[in-house]
């Protein structure tokens, strides 16, 4: 760059004066060109930061400190902030002041030297203040969205805690009419004259008791998960696998399913076994029921393994990819794939295994979706 040396003292003068001389045309042009709405709530405001934006210009002409720039910035990108202004009509803006100015400070009596440095130090200002004026505008912008992303989740959070304490008040409820349904279910049968008729019909409505039951533990657990304490053992997560894959056997031929298991020995794990296996059963019930409708060859997999001081669990189907947009939020209550489903099984899930000090992960793409779980490692108790 040409250096400051090039100008005397009375060149320099004279290029500062030659800005003022020009100040109300400039700030007038620049006020025209930008993109600024007569209904902005700092247009006023505006007129007198164009004229602060050539006062600091001469200023830096003078000594080129950027503290006085980077203190500009931080009044004008709150203020364009609060307009709602995109962030590229506000990069507009600055660089039309720029092509103005260099427009008006042409000065016939400069050699090609001397106005090739008043060039150079105009673009080094306006270089300044875009660096920083984008600076301070990306932080607070950051910042607005951080605090509405903290605002929506604390929301969310006390929204999940009221729908979790209606959840068990319902769930309180409903458990014991259905008790005594069930109760007099079963004295009606054992008083009817068996017939073909009536034990299909009472099979039927005590597997739709059943599942309401299911579904209100659900909600049980959903709402307040039980604790570990009364039913903490170390366990072969192996041997789970395993009897879950058996129990679930029979449906597999049904919806002729190709089920494909690698799963390592003596895999063991410090927790409720019930709950594991809830987990287990309800991660292939649901890859069942996403291949019921497949039309080509249908394909759960298994696979269980030692990975350093955890244990490894992975449950994947051939079924359709899961949509983007439910992915991202698959875990939480009432999101579901299903035409009917309650949304509420894959969040126990999660609610289960995270009580287990372990995670639980999904991916999905157009070939398979994999559920994947890890858990640590248990340390047999000697005694």
């Amino acid at each position: 760059m040409i250096g400051v040396e090039t100008l005397t003292v009375e060149q320099l003068d004279f290029a500062i004066h030659h800005l003022r001389t020009h100040h109300e045309i400039i700030v007038s042009e620049w006020l025209d060109r930008a993109m600024i709405k007569k209904a902005d709530p700092f247009y006023t405001e505006v007129m007198r930061n164009g004229s602060t934006t050539l006062h600091l210009l001469c200023h830096y002409l003078e000594n080129p400190d950027v503290e006085l720039i980077k203190d500009f910035t931080k009044k004008i990108a709150p203020e364009r902030i609060e307009a709602k202004t995109d962030i590229s009509e506000f990069v507009f803006n600055i660089n039309s002041g720029r092509q103005i100015v260099h427009e008006r400070i042409f000065i016939p009596d400069f050699g090609p030297n001397e106005q090739r440095w008043i060039s150079l130090m105009i673009n080094q200002f306006f270089d300044h203040l875009l660096y920083f004026a984008i600076q301070e505008f990306s932080a607070l912008n950051d910042l607005i969205i951080e605090n509405k992303n903290q605002f929506i989740q604390e929301m969310h959070n006390d929204r999940l805690t009221i729908l979790g304490q209606i959840a068990a008040s319902f769930a309180h409820e409903f458990r014991n009419p259905l008790t005594s349904i069930k109760g007099f279910i079963y004295l009606l049968s054992s008083e009817l004259t068996p017939s073909p008729k009536t034990d299909y019909y009472t099979s039927i409505i005590n597997s739709e008791l059943e599942n309401l039951q299911e579904k209100i533990s659900q909600f049980l657990l959903l709402s307040k998960m039980k604790g570990l304490d009364d039913l903490i053992s170390i366990f072969d997560l192996s041997a789970c696998l395993h009897e879950m894959i058996d129990f679930m056997y029979p449906r597999f031929l049904e919806a002729k399913i190709n089920l494909t298991a690698n799963i390592a020995p003596n895999l063991k794990v410090e927790g409720d076994k019930n709950q594991l296996k809830q987990v287990i059963l309800n991660i292939l019930n649901n890859a069942v029921e996403e291949l019921c409708d497949l039309p080509e060859e249908r394909i759960i997999h298994v696979s269980a393994f030692l990975m350093g001081s955890r244990i490894g669990l992975e449950i994947s189907n051939n079924g359709s990819q899961i949509p983007a947009h439910l992915l991202e939020n698959i875990f939480e209550p009432f999101i579901t794939t299903k035409e009917l489903g309650t949304g509420l099984g894959l969040s126990v899930c999660k609610q289960i295994v995270e009580k287990h000090n372990g995670l639980i992960i999904v991916s999905s793409n157009e070939e398979q979706t994999i559920f994947s779980i890890s858990l640590p490692q248990a340390q047999e108790k000697t005694s």
